[in-house]
């Protein structure tokens, strides 16, 4: 049987009346063949906007979450029922996805410690680091056109050095 969340909004009765309210609803969703898993009450609260059920308005309201499980024809038999109850304003029931394996706890950020005594950088960040490992191809690259500049300097010299002396 999927699970369902029922969510309604009754009126903001007094404590005992209330209670009733709530059985009255339960006991309906068992007798129609439903497993009640768990009643929460969400307490009484101002109504995001006026509403209007049976002819009256409201603004304030109480709000219970019912969790159960039951049949599929279960689902528009109950909200006609909760509809024409006088004492709930707005009743809603939810198809709840259940998971059955739950997501595994996540481990948190695991660090690898920094090196502070190699002469290498990227030890000191971690080699994870994918900035520094940027940089530091940035810098080989680097390197290699100052060689490059250099060797070509070298060459302009010995060049201009041989033509001084040919003449």
């Amino acid at each position: 049987m999927p699970r369902y969340e029922l969510v309604m909004i009754t009126k903001a009765l007094e404590r005992p009346e209330t209670v009733t309210v709530v059985k009255r609803a339960v006991q309906s969703l068992l007798e129609k063949g439903a497993i009640v898993r768990q009643v929460e009450s969400l307490g009484e609260r101002k109504l995001p906007y006026i509403m209007r059920a049976h002819t009256e308005n409201f603004t304030q309201g109480r709000y219970f979450v019912v969790e159960f499980d039951g049949p599929t024809t279960l689902v528009s038999s109950m909200s006609q029922l909760l509809k024409q109850d006088l004492d709930i304003i707005r009743p809603n029931i939810i198809k709840k996805e259940v998971k059955l394996f739950p997501d595994p706890p996540c481990p948190g950020i695991v660090t690898k410690e920094p090196n502070y005594y190699s002469p290498n950088p990227s030890a000191w960040f971690g080699a994870e680091d994918v900035k520094l490992e940027k940089f530091v191809k940035r810098d080989k690259r680097m390197k290699v056109r100052k060689e490059k500049r250099r060797e070509r300097r070298e060459l302009r010299k010995q060049q201009e050095k041989e033509q001084q002396e040919m003449q």
